[in-house]
């Protein structure tokens, strides 16, 4: 996150909103779910821009109605959705708060209507206009945003695979010429039509020897007893017993 000339290791990067579109109303006041399933969203840039954004739409998104001879319950729907409330918000919090606040958002979903996992980039520019383009059409496609992507993509070698993807982002959060990159790794995949972010588990100087990272929080540290509270279930991508 980033505050002007302040930066702090604390955002949430990766999450998950989940979607449910109805179809009309029968007599007795009950709907067909005509689509469901999870978003998948990954946010660069001004974080204040992507949690606002995120949380006025995910109760939006819950629960949207549609009637399938007029209007489209895939994607394309969901990204209109999703991108008239981005451009309202991302306008006016540049305008409000920051003269700049770049901000990119990639989302994901199961399109009921083609079948299969579809990718859209929202984006706001320095100079505060707002677009939305579908990205990795094709299986082996790579998007890479943010302020490290210059970086990335140096290193990023072709046809790269789920090691490659952690060790280049591992690579460039530690690359002092990178200033505005940082924290652990943030990571996210899909099983079907729901999506699950994961933390990493690695080794370190915590009095468990072990750090289970989701962001900014260690699941499995002294700020998480899991002898007097409930226990973290949070899945982790082993880069212990798996090192990049």
């Amino acid at each position: 996150m980033s505050f002007n000339s302040i930066t702090c290791d604390a955002g949430i990067k990766i999450c998950k909103v989940p979607f449910t579109i109805y179809g009309p109303s029968a007599a007795n006041g009950s709907a067909p779910v005509l689509a469901s399933g999870d978003l998948g969203m990954g946010f660069a840039g001004s974080s204040v821009v992507a949690l606002m954004m995120k949380e006025a739409l995910a109760e939006i998104v819950s629960n949207l109605q549609a009637v399938p001879i007029f209007h489209d319950f895939g994607m394309d729907g969901i990204a209109n959705v999703m991108f008239r409330g981005f451009k309202v918000i991302a306008k006016s919090i540049s305008t409000a708060l920051f003269e700049k606040a770049a901000t990119c958002v990639v989302f994901a979903g199961y399109c009921e209507v083609e079948q299969r996992i579809r990718a859209f980039r929202m984006q706001l520019d320095k100079q505060n206009n707002a677009s939305i383009v579908e990205v990795l059409h094709a299986v082996g496609d790579v998007e890479v945003f943010g302020s490290g992507e210059k970086a990335a993509r140096v290193i990023l070698p072709s046809n790269p695979s789920q090691k490659d993807f952690v060790n280049v982002l591992q690579q460039v959060i530690d690359d002092p010429n990178v200033h505005d990159v940082g924290g652990n790794i943030q990571y996210g995949g899909f099983k079907g039509r729901r999506f699950q972010p994961v933390g990493v588990a690695v080794l370190g100087d915590s009095p468990n020897g072990v750090h289970y990272w989701r962001g900014p929080l260690d699941l499995n540290g002294p700020d998480f007893d899991h002898a007097n509270g409930l226990v973290l279930g949070f899945p982790c991508l082993d880069l212990i017993t798996k090192p990049i």
